[in-house]
């Protein structure tokens, strides 16, 4: 089977996490334009007076009026030029608390998490205990940030498409050159001290993922656990 060719592609994945994020109960779609990269935000009562007829499209206000064109756009695409952005639904939000409360070293502290986890409210409970440890806290967002920005890039590659942000300046030993967004990053690496410590520490590490990126266990020599 011949391996599929990504198109590459400037996306702002900072942009996509933040649509993949909107709620069900939003009335916002998100679409990104697989020619341009750019991220549309589109609201949805837009969406249905385009389609309903040009007397209710003319009816919208004037800062709807400017995404009729693009609307249009959209409902007449046969390429598939634009990609409705998936949202992240309540279980996936659950998953990556249960993720991070097993990352937890302080054992006490973990149990806490892991006990707050249970049961209706378990979104409250799990903030308010981090509330008390703003070092976890910290923690907690940099866990939350990196899956979903995981998440962001699985779901361009599903589509055939490579993010292309900054470009690395480093190469494999094939002479290819390695794009940072494409290479993933292990649960221990968010648990290390180097983690996004800047400077040859951090390229040291991006080198160390990618050498091991096809490997099914993550190992390193250099791991230093956050305090």
């Amino acid at each position: 089977m011949e391996d599929v060719v990504l198109k590459k592609l400037k996306v702002d994945l900072k942009e996509l996490v933040s649509e993949m994020e909107m709620g069900e109960n939003m009335e916002l779609t998100g679409y990104l334009d697989t020619e341009t990269g750019e991220i549309i935000s589109m609201p949805d009562s837009v969406m249905r007076a385009v389609e309903d007829s040009d007397e209710a499209a003319e009816a919208l206000s004037d800062w709807e009026q400017d995404l009729v064109e693009i609307a249009g756009s959209i409902l007449g695409d046969e390429k598939n030029r634009f990609l409705p952005i998936p949202k992240r639904e309540s279980r996936e939000g659950y998953e990556i608390m249960v993720a991070f409360a097993d990352s937890v070293r302080r054992k006490g502290l973990q149990e806490k998490l892991s006990h707050a986890l249970n049961g209706r409210g378990a979104f409250r409970r799990f903030r308010s205990i981090l509330n008390d440890h703003p070092d976890e806290l910290e923690k907690w967002y940099k866990f939350k940030d990196d899956w979903m920005r995981e998440e962001a890039i699985q779901w361009l590659i599903i589509n055939s498409i490579e993010p292309v942000q900054v470009v690395s300046g480093f190469f494999s030993d094939d002479g290819t050159e390695i794009n940072s967004d494409l290479v993933p990053k292990p649960g221990l690496c968010l648990t290390c001290r180097k983690d996004n410590a800047g400077g040859k520490e951090e390229i040291l590490c991006l080198l160390t993922r990618n050498d091991q990126r096809d490997h099914d266990n993550f190992e390193c020599g250099a791991y230093e656990q956050k305090e």
